[in-house]
């Protein structure tokens, strides 16, 4: 079995792992209603953020340089997985300009060639467009709502952050 077999198999194993958290929660959680190509999805996406992490902090060997793409990962994950469900349930278009931070990600992330330098400047980039979308878009919520929404962006800028400041010790320490 090649390296790279190994890798698509352990991403995949990874991802039926954690889609076990929704399939016992889809039993367990009244109202939870997914049909089964929401599962097929679910799935999908799990793989690519694992196989993603696997390729991608496979390039370097400092423990700063994974966790910073396992921090942005997830929090990029995150972000997109929350606003789909939360432009599903509103049906309000406006909140697809949050999908603008991932754009950022990915377009900051090709230019820097997967470099630490470069990665942490896109991951401070990513959290300030973040908290600027968070600033400037209204939300029009009921105070509870708006807290909670408040908090969310917040853990997001400070995980983006984080990244970023892994990244940036990566690139410091060579």
């Amino acid at each position: 079995m090649t390296q790279m077999s190994r890798t698509i198999l352990r991403a995949a194993l990874v991802a039926l792992g954690l889609l076990m958290v929704p399939l016992v929660a889809s039993r367990v959680v009244d109202g939870w209603n997914w049909h089964p190509g929401a599962f097929v999805f679910v799935y999908l996406l799990f793989f690519a953020t694992a196989l993603a992490y696997a390729l991608i902090a496979g390039r370097m060997g400092a423990w700063s340089y994974k966790a910073g793409v396992g921090v942005a990962l997830v929090a990029g994950f995150v972000l997109g997985w929350s606003n789909m469900v939360h432009v599903a349930d509103s049906g309000n278009p406006a909140n697809l300009v949050y999908y603008s931070v991932l754009v950022v990600g990915c377009i900051g992330a090709w230019l820097a060639r997967l470099q630490a330098r470069g990665l942490a400047r896109t991951m401070f980039a990513m959290a300030a467009v973040l908290a600027l979308i968070a600033i400037l878009l209204p939300s029009g919520a009921p105070p509870e709502l708006a807290r909670n929404m408040a908090v969310g962006h917040g853990g997001l800028v400070v995980l983006f952050t984080a990244s970023g400041l892994l990244f940036r010790h990566a690139s410091l320490a060579g």
